[in-house]
């Protein structure tokens, strides 16, 4: 009986030793993703306060001498803040207006009934694989015929609709039942007011996720504002840094101080929207 208390004891204290190795091994690989993941965004924070010689001689992390010019010269010799209130208006509307169409197609999509739907959405999906360089060239024909060339408008209006808002909110939105819906029917309740009052509120998760993503891929948008957006008064923070290049060369202070003045706010929203953000993601099945 004492051998194979021994035994046993031998056996649980391996046991012990190779769920501590394991675990200690993935803890290591998490840790160094996360110092690869974040350390660019911590250089880029020290060098944003780093005198242009020092940042391009030095080989030191910290910043020898502190400076706030770099910062005092983006905010003075550029319109950034125009820019940046340029970056707010079509990021903001576009977010709006994408999350509202979404919910709403996708309510259709997951509860109304009608020929041709299953067909239907398969074609809204396949517009996900077509590459942007295919459409670009008509599309800015198109808005140039109404006149949204060089006007904000035209950045806005082609970001009311996206493939993957529909396709997101139909998921989430096939788990509502439908006894809910058939009931607020029965109490004569409108279609709208039941989206409203209903199925609105109960979306408020994957809409917030949704939200976030689309508001991320039109603040950091490039190329479509490129295209679209000539005048300086109108252009958006990615096109204004991407400018810093021919106006003051290589000037990597700036571009740092710059960037981080772009990447601060986002980080601030989405630090009270990551709740809501998880749960989305959670709720309608997808992958981040």
């Amino acid at each position: 009986m004492a051998a194979v208390r021994t035994a046993t004891r031998r056996g649980h204290r391996w046991s012990t030793i190779r769920l501590l190795l394991s675990q200690g091994f993935v803890h290591v690989v998490l840790i160094v993703m996360a110092v690869v993941a974040i350390f660019p965004f911590v250089w880029m924070t020290f060098a944003s306060f780093k005198p242009f010689k020092e940042l391009v001689e030095a080989k030191t992390l910290l910043p020898q001498t502190w400076t706030l010019r770099n910062y005092e010269e983006i905010l003075n010799r550029v319109n950034f803040f125009d820019a940046f209130r340029n970056s707010v208006v079509a990021a903001v509307s576009v977010t709006v207006a994408a999350v509202f169409t979404s919910s709403v197609l996708g309510y259709i999509f997951s509860k109304y009934r009608f020929p041709g739907k299953e067909i239907l959405f398969t074609i809204i999906l396949s517009t996900m694989m077509v590459p942007f360089a295919v459409v670009m060239v008509p599309l800015y024909i198109t808005i140039a015929d109404f006149g949204l060339a060089d006007r904000l408008g035209g950045i806005i209006v082609t970001g009311f609709f996206s493939t993957f808002g529909i396709f997101m909110m139909r998921q989430f939105m096939e788990s509502i039942p439908f006894e809910l819906i058939d009931a607020a029917r029965i109490d004569g309740a409108s279609e709208w007011r039941i989206f409203f009052t209903l199925v609105l509120p109960m979306s408020t998760s994957p809409m917030s996720a949704l939200a976030v993503f689309v508001f991320l891929g039109n603040w950091d948008s490039y190329m479509w504002p490129l295209i679209v957006l000539h005048s300086l008064q109108r252009q958006t923070i990615p096109l204004v840094l991407s400018g810093l290049r021919s106006l003051y060369g290589t000037r990597y202070d700036m571009w740092s101080a710059g960037s981080m003045l772009t990447v601060v706010p986002v980080m601030i929203i989405y630090a009270f929207a990551s709740k809501y953000f998880i749960q989305g993601i959670a709720m309608t099945g997808l992958k981040a």
